[in-house]
């Protein structure tokens, strides 16, 4: 007889540290620095999240109903809360090496730093067509495992000024999303205290 098998491990340390030391090692004069990105869809189509109501008392929220979307794209350091976001009209591979440049201007702008970006397994992350920049490495978390990525909090977090909402346009939607985009790049202490998770910190601690 066989025992039960143990539970499948769903903590990426080994992976990203692994990814981290490689790297250290391979630019040793370098600062390394690691990143997570992800995206999160926004658009006509309500979010709708809890409010506090008086007791026996239903909120009611208007909804008007579209379907046309924008995605926005973060990339975050949970170590320090540096954060930066870009809005675009739909998520593909296209739209991710826009969102790559755009990162990689933004937050290394000499060229100096490595950067151990994590991100999920989407086609548009994985497609051998994305061009990384040579001073950056893509380490994918496990299948099915959104509640490791600490840009998941950061991408509701976004969706909070929306919540609840009704818009006429998608241009008043990326108005919103964009002051709040900005809120959080001004509040790297928020940013932080939502994405830096104890196994990142863990990860951080043992190299």
């Amino acid at each position: 007889m066989t025992g039960p098998r143990p539970p499948r491990c769903r903590t990426p340390l080994k992976k990203v540290g692994g990814a981290l030391r490689i790297a250290q090692a391979a630019y040793p004069h370098q600062r390394v620095r690691l990143f997570v990105q992800d995206e999160g869809r926004v658009g006509l189509k309500p979010v709708l999240m809890r409010v506090w109501a008086p007791k026996g008392q239903r909120p009611i929220a208007v909804q008007h109903r579209g379907f046309q979307w924008v995605y926005v794209y973060v990339f975050v350091e949970p170590a320090t809360g540096k954060s930066d976001f870009l809005i675009l009209p739909t998520v593909s591979v296209e739209a991710m090496q826009v969102a790559l440049q755009q990162f990689d201007r933004a937050m290394n702008p000499t060229g100096r730093d490595i950067i151990v970006l994590l991100l999920d397994g989407a086609g548009w992350h994985t497609s051998p067509q994305i061009r990384v920049p040579p001073n950056m490495v893509l380490v994918n978390f496990p299948p099915y495992t959104p509640e490791l990525s600490p840009a998941e909090p950061l991408v509701g977090q976004v969706k909070r000024p929306v919540a609840n909402r009704t818009f006429k346009s998608l241009d008043e939607v990326e108005e919103v999303l964009s002051l709040e985009c900005q809120r959080l790049m001004a509040n790297p202490s928020v940013v932080r205290s939502l994405t830096f998770f104890p196994w990142i910190r863990n990860v951080l601690n043992s190299i």
